[in-house]
């Protein structure tokens, strides 16, 4: 097994393309009523072409799968989960998450990174559970601590969903990384480089009121911003440090994250099919905020939530400058695979390396974590 980090040359494989939906039906349920797990090349042993050679690659990892276990009765209205402990969105529980996670937007990038991952005990393939919602878990150990990369989508909801199940299934103190795509609003950020949200973000939200002829009387503003909402210093010191390695120091900087709830309107892109008042957006942000350099819509949605956790979990998000909001250039293509896996690395290596208070032992009859030995 080669060290977490590195890869034999035969792990270093084109980009994984996650297998066709069809290929994802409910799995029918085992007496554990936890969903049959089997490798991954079996799930997608009909299929041919690229979603073949994507399962071969991941059961080269060594992976194993649960996927779509089906909900059964719901407990609890006020915070669902099911008679096993199962989340409602993320359909995870207790033993299945790690105290360390890096929250990805697309489920491609999660198995690229799956990569770097060494199994969670010795003997067993990498756990991934894909939620009937589409919410994808991975865990194993990098540098020999166990860490999960969660499938967070995009935008508030979703982050919320995220950061609240996950917390809901872990005991002790928690590390979250996000490791997302952004625009670069001015300088030091700029196309290809490596943005750690330090100090933190602000909130961008749309307000329906300002287009109500009650609000348009009022003279309501249509955008409102947030305060600054603060992320783990040490933690994002450890993220930007472990990607200057990686990407040389004059790639990576930090600064100010604006999070629009929103990717047209409150991020001030424009058309003619919607009258969203948001021409003078992107000056207002900058005159409210000069030292804002980063847009994209979950970051503050983290923070906030480490913020108000009672103190359970240090937060902290990186992102990759995909396009430039005032020029409208956009990064090639060829070049945000090797971003995603460097940037990847060092997200995990940060999660590795951060010192947690976390306990695990028998909880409610769910048996050691999958990570146990």
């Amino acid at each position: 097994m080669a060290a977490a980090g590195t890869l034999p040359s035969a792990h270093r494989r084109p980009l994984l393309q996650p297998p066709p939906r069809a290929l994802r039906a409910v799995v029918p349920r085992s007496s554990s009523s936890r969903g049959r797990r089997r490798p991954i090349a079996a799930a997608a042993s009909a299929g041919s072409g690229s979603a073949a050679a994507a399962a071969a690659a991941g059961a080269a990892v060594g992976a194993s799968t649960v996927l779509h276990p089906r909900k059964t009765d719901i407990r609890d209205a006020n915070f669902p989960m099911d008679a096993e402990g199962r989340t409602y969105h993320l359909g995870t529980k207790r033993g299945e998450v790690a105290n360390r996670i890096l929250s990805v937007g697309s489920e491609k990038r999660a198995l690229v990174l799956a990569e770097y991952l060494q199994p969670p005990a010795p003997g067993r393939g990498l756990f991934m559970l894909e939620s009937s919602r589409g919410f994808l878990t991975i865990t194993g150990r990098y540098l020999g601590t166990p860490v999960s990369i969660v499938v967070t989508h995009m935008g508030l909801a979703n982050a919320d969903f995220v950061v609240r199940e996950n917390r809901a299934v872990v005991d002790g103190e928690m590390a979250f990384i996000r490791l997302g795509t952004c625009g670069a609003l001015r300088p030091p950020a700029r196309l290809g480089s490596f943005i750690v949200a330090d100090p933190g973000a602000i909130l961008i939200r749309r307000d329906p009121d300002a287009f109500s002829p009650e609000g348009e009387a009022c003279g309501l503003p249509p955008y409102r911003f947030s305060r600054p909402i603060p992320s783990d210093p040490l933690l994002s010191q450890a993220l930007q440090q472990e990607a200057a390695r990686r990407l040389g120091a004059e790639n990576v900087c930090s600064g100010l994250n604006a999070t629009a709830d929103s990717f047209y309107s409150s991020q001030g892109r424009r058309t003619d099919w919607f009258d969203d008042r948001n021409e003078a957006l992107l000056g207002e942000l900058l005159q409210a905020y000069p030292q804002a350099i980063t847009l994209e819509m979950e970051t503050a949605m983290l923070l906030d939530l480490a913020r108000c956790s009672r103190g359970s979990i240090r937060a902290a998000a990186g992102v990759i400058a995909l396009a430039d909001r005032q020029s409208n250039d956009f990064l090639a293509a060829d070049r945000i695979e090797e971003l995603e896996r460097l940037t990847g690395q060092a997200c995990l290596a940060a999660l590795a390396r951060t010192q947690l208070q976390d306990s695990w032992g028998p909880h409610n009859g769910s048996g050691p974590p999958v990570w146990a030995a």
